[in-house]
């Protein structure tokens, strides 16, 4: 599956000739308004100028603050994101205390206990007035805070506030805005009020950096904030699947690096290392699984080459990815001093540079991040690269549209026969597909021009890859499926993404937790996500097999597939049905969350042999 991404469709209904106009609802972001603000300049760019000052931050604010006034919102992340972005308009034109009461307020509907309590505590303390009020709001904030509940959030809020800068900031925006500004020419009103946060970042926080970082590193530095970590304790011991037959587990994604797991590949019966095509999907060899290139066609290739663009750079930027990560998680390494001085001193275009070249070198890796956490340690695990995924980087992300999607759905069946066929027992997905995200890309990409016939194509889209994930699930009943819940800090019936919303007895879709086993800021959350396991900073290796961390439930995913391969080593017989049984009830309970418990789980597995 990162630093780290709304307006109003209105509609009156009318109760008798002179009834008073019923509230908007707002129920997710593809509720949201479709104006648009034209804008025919990058926002990397131009964020910092008057041109946005004066002609858009108006605008956006005007409608937000028209959505809080007239809409019933039912997603929270909604209400706070648009509270916190108007808060940071308050900031900048000197309003304090409205911004005060923004965050509050924001706090007062965020669904997370660590965001109730610090969220946006950064922005806050700037709105105490000088430097020395902010840091004095800071140490107080912080004070009040529980730390088994917090110190993850504060620690990633320190590593924000190192790297902070215009540039730094240029290079968020030259990822997240630039690709849909150029497109279409014009802002929506979440982008816009998005970057006008970014602006109050990039010009009010360095100014307080060394009075607002002393509080926080006097408040992390005290033993009295450090909470225990609960995995070490529940680890399987290597003992228990020692000699263990070989379990395969299918990594789903767009590619890993299949060099850094000698021997620990499966080859697909399928398709034998012998100079023919023998599943007639029109490549030769693709002994490793079915692989697909970004666009969805058939290759033999199982790592697509970098970019001309990438590289020469690619150890500087593996260097840099580590350091982000490392500063993050509070690591004081070479890397993090490095990342965090470059993102200080370096050119706006320099840091764009390196925006652009990170999301290739994130695509590159993801896939290897996930397999690490599944195979490493684990000798009995054969991976599976079932590399047949709706995304993908050509180097920048491609849109699926419908001639892919129609590649997709018809390269599925066969692609679902090998994968019984080749003995797979586990698959893990760390990545989903939801209507809003298909139009945003569309959008991205200049295949559409217009956001409501983006959206209505992303929802007649996203309702094919539904049919399509479920059919293959289903035609699988033996195989246990595996999901990331997502990183939307929303409840899973409000992003409607799939694989995670389906309802199938052999799928399992897991939220994210830190160190403390209590979920993190960003995990989704609801009734389908029925098992936790750790997805805030995890020690993976990355292409090559250097070693970083990474955070997402892209990775408490697989920390899970890598139990029910445990536990089919130990208990080859164990069905989806027991094998989700057994993760779930010696899980550990806080109210209705359940936390994986490894040891306990391969225990359970061993005494159904």
């Amino acid at each position: 599956m990162g630093w780290t991404r709304v307006a109003l469709m209105w509609s009156l209904a009318l109760v008798g000739a002179d009834a008073a106009a019923q509230p908007k609802v707002i129920r997710s972001d593809a509720d949201l308004p479709t104006e648009r603000y034209p804008y025919d300049a990058l926002p990397s760019a131009t964020y910092l100028g008057d041109a946005f000052r004066d002609t858009i931050i108006p605008r956006a604010r005007r409608d937000a603050e028209r959505v809080l006034a007239e809409s019933r919102i039912e997603d929270p992340a909604i209400a706070t994101r648009l509270r916190v972005n108007l808060a940071a308009i308050a900031l900048m034109d000197g309003r304090r205390a409205d911004a005060r009461r923004l965050i509050r307020e924001a706090r007062a509907v965020a669904p997370k206990p660590q965001t109730q309590a610090i969220g946006w505590f950064l922005q806050d303390a700037v709105s105490s007035g000088d430097c020395t009020a902010a840091a004095r709001t800071v140490k107080e904030t912080l004070a009040a805070a529980d730390p088994m509940v917090v110190r993850d959030d504060v620690v990633a809020y320190n590593g924000l506030l190192q790297a902070v800068s215009p540039g730094y900031h240029a290079a968020s925006l030259a990822i997240g805005q630039d690709g849909e500004a150029a497109a279409q020419k014009s802002l929506s009103m979440s982008a816009a009020l998005t970057i006008a946060r970014i602006r109050m970042e990039a010009t009010l926080l360095p100014r307080c950096r060394e009075a607002l970082s002393a509080p926080i590193r006097a408040w992390l530095d005290d033993a009295r904030t450090k909470p225990a970590d609960i995995w070490p304790a529940r680890a399987v011991p290597p003992a228990a699947t020692a000699g263990a037959k070989p379990v395969t587990v299918a990594v789903w994604e767009a590619g890993y690096d299949v060099s850094i797991f000698p021997g620990q590949l499966a080859h697909d019966p399928a398709e034998p290392f012998d100079g023919r095509d023998n599943d007639r999907n029109g490549v030769v060899d693709d002994i490793f699984g079915p692989t697909y290139d970004p666009y969805l066609r058939p290759t033999a290739r199982v790592n697509e080459p970098v970019s001309a663009a990438l590289a020469p750079r690619l150890a500087l930027q593996l260097t840099l990815m580590k350091g982000e990560r490392d500063l993050g998680f509070g690591d004081d390494t070479p890397e993090a001093r490095l990342f965090a001085q470059r993102s200080r001193e370096a050119t706006p275009a320099e840091q764009v540079e390196d925006a652009l070249t990170y999301v290739e070198v994130f695509g590159l890796n993801h896939g290897t991040w996930v397999a690490s956490l599944i195979a490493d340690g684990a000798p009995f695990v054969r991976l599976y690269d079932f590399q047949l995924a709706p995304f993908g980087d050509d180097p920048q992300p491609i849109a699926l549209d419908e001639e892919g999607l129609a590649r997709w759905e018809a390269a599925m069946p066969a692609a679902t026969t090998r994968l019984r066929g080749a003995g797979v027992r586990v698959v893990n997905m760390s990545w989903k597909s939801d209507a809003v995200e298909i139009a945003e890309k569309l959008l991205a990409r200049g295949l559409e021009t217009d956001t409501a016939r983006a959206r209505a194509r992303g929802q007649a889209m996203h309702r094919r890859v539904a049919a399509l994930l479920q059919r293959t699930i289903r035609a699988c009943p033996d195989i246990l499926f595996i999901a990331g819940a997502g990183n939307s800090d929303q409840s899973d019936e409000i992003l409607a993404a799939v694989p995670q919303s389906l309802k199938e007895p052999n799928l399992l879709v897991v939220g994210a937790t830190g160190i403390t086993g209590k979920p993190t800021s960003f995990t989704t959350f609801g009734r389908n996500v029925r098992l936790y396991a750790l997805g805030e900073g995890n020690r993976v290796r990355g292409i090559g097999g250097m070693r970083m961390r990474a955070s997402g439930t892209s990775f408490a995913s697989p920390e899970t597939a890598r139990v029910a391969a445990q536990m089919l080593a130990v208990a080859p017989r164990l069905t989806p049905a027991q094998l989700i049984e057994g993760l779930t009830t010696t899980a550990t309970r806080e109210g209705e969350l359940a936390v994986i418990h490894p040891a306990n789980a391969v225990s359970w597995a061993q005494a159904k042999r």
